[in-house]
């Protein structure tokens, strides 16, 4: 996970310098705009949506106090960090009490602009986790009230408002599926809490990719409610599609229903079934929701790849792997399952993205069939360990095979670089940031590829040019000097000599 920052300065050089220090500083910040006053900030704030704003205090136009204040008055949180002279402070101050987090005294150096940095993003990681735990709640309690209210329970009134607000005006759709122990399938009755989560998931997967407004809930074992907005039309193709992978992978028959309503009320129980149902269901419990395990490992799991941590990424896998051997092998399953499906929604976000940089790949990928046909058969947790096993070698293989030709392109992209600004400062910094990595990151990359520091690498580069200078022109040693990249000529002399073993003047004479 990445933060974006605006950096606000009317000096282009502030800026300049600020934008590479954050670019080195691998506190996980990336610089998403800049602008050279407040005015210029808050058109910028809408179209980036920063979540850190870092800010001079003395600007044309709007000041870096006001942009305090305009930032401060805004729904969604941005942190703010003020740069200020020291003559300045009272105007800090006064950022301060608009919510700036901190405020950084100029002259700055990378080393004091990184700890900052890194509180902010402490504080940015905090707040995005406890977002999501909130909106994992808030759906969790929306489910709980939707069953409730379709089961005909009861209800608190408070619940019922919520419920009422979020789903008056949708229609409902209605999935029951036939049999979990259809004819042509050996699934056996304990393997219903399995395809229950297999067909949970082919419907939030259709759903995601429609871009459908709902909500998707388990009623009992068997049956699916829909929540959703759109037209009858949409609705009843989402339907079809829903039936249609449902048997296509897993080989279940699903009935659906579309229950029109104008009025809410009108639902209030419509699910509930009969006494005998009720009985049925309380020896069929409800799967846990899964969806979400499956997303959080897919976020670990990405962010291992994101930040090069393999080594760490393979032992998540293990430490997964391990666990669910010490499960009940019905429980097993479940895990395995959301592992595989978290493997697989790494792999088409990071290995194979499509063009606009969304994932690739469709609910109706063989994945899911052929997962549940290999973990319905197995009676022994240490068996789904190993396969989930298998899973993850495979995995890892493509991630590998993919880094490896990423890196071919990022090195060959990094060369250019090189070949195109030798002449100027042409930093590890500057390289790093080219290609969209740490520069340790990239330190260690370039390193690895191509057997030598990037330092040395750019000297070798800098000094094979020098010595066609020296051959060929008769350009002085100071005009050969700048032309690769060195501003003094007595440290390009000095550099020459350590490396050529002899002076620029010596070689020409031996050329």
């Amino acid at each position: 996970m990445k933060g974006k920052v605006l950096i606000v300065d009317d000096e282009p050089l502030i800026r300049r310098g600020l934008m590479k220090m954050i670019a080195a500083s691998q506190t996980g910040w990336s610089v998403a705009g800049e602008a050279d006053n407040g005015m210029e900030a808050m058109a910028l704030i809408e179209e980036l949506r920063p979540d850190l704003v870092i800010t001079d205090i003395r600007m044309p136009e709007m000041d870096g106090v006001e942009l305090c204040r305009h930032i401060s008055e805004l729904e969604r949180p941005i942190d703010v960090m003020v740069l200020t002279a020291y003559k300045d402070f009272e105007f800090a101050q006064a950022a301060l009490r608009y919510g700036a987090i901190d405020f950084l005294l100029k002259p700055l150096s990378a080393e004091e602009l990184t700890k900052p940095l890194a509180k902010a993003f402490k504080l940015f990681t905090e707040r995005q986790e406890e977002l999501v735990r909130s909106l994992a709640e808030q759906n969790r309690l929306l489910e709980h009230t939707l069953r409730a209210w379709l089961l005909g329970l009861p209800l608190e009134e408070a619940a019922v408002r919520r419920l009422r607000r979020t789903c008056e005006g949708r229609a409902l759709l209605v999935f029951t599926v036939d049999s979990y122990t259809p004819a042509g399938k050996d699934y056996r009755r304990e393997d219903a809490r399995l395809l229950q989560f297999a067909v949970l998931n082919v419907m939030q997967e259709l759903f995601a990719q429609a871009g459908g407004e709902g909500t998707i809930v388990s009623v009992k074992h068997d049956v699916f409610a829909v929540a959703a907005a759109g037209a009858a039309a949409e609705l009843d193709a989402y339907a079809g599609q829903a039936t249609g992978m449902a048997h296509a992978l897993l080989g279940l028959t699903l009935r659906s229903e579309r229950v029109d309503s104008a009025s809410f009320a009108a639902l209030y129980g419509c699910l509930a079934g009969s006494p005998q149902d009720a009985a049925q269901s309380k020896h069929d419990p409800l799967v846990p929701d899964h969806a979400e395990r499956s997303k959080s490992i897919q976020a670990e799991a990405v962010a291992y790849i994101v930040q090069g941590q393999i080594e760490l990424l393979r032992s998540y896998w293990e430490g997964l792997i391990a666990a669910a051997a010490a499960m009940t092998p019905s429980d097993a399953k479940l895990e395995g399952l959301a592992i595989a499906l978290a493997m697989e929604a790494a792999r088409k976000r990071v290995l194979e993205p499509s063009a606009d940089g969304s994932p690739a790949g469709h609910a109706e990928d063989p994945g899911l069939g052929v997962w549940i046909e290999a973990l319905q058969p197995l009676r022994e947790a240490q068996e789904v360990a190993h396969w989930l096993r298998a899973q993850a070698q495979a995995f890892m293989y493509q991630l590998n095979s993919w880094l490896a030709g990423k890196n071919d392109k990022l090195l060959d992209k990094a060369v250019r670089y090189i070949e195109q600004h030798y002449k100027g400062d042409c930093s590890i910094h500057d390289v790093a940031q080219h290609v969209h990595l740490s520069v340790s990151y990239f330190s260690n990359l370039f390193k690895k590829e191509t057997g030598e520091s990037y330092t040395n690498y750019l000297t070798k580069f800098r000094l094979e040019k020098a010595k066609i200078l020296l051959s060929n022109t008769n350009m002085k040693i100071s005009e050969i000097a700048e032309a690769v990249g060195y501003d003094d000529p007595n440290y390009f002399t000095t550099v020459f000599r350590n490396w050529v073993r002899c002076s620029p003047s010596e070689f020409r004479r031996m050329g």
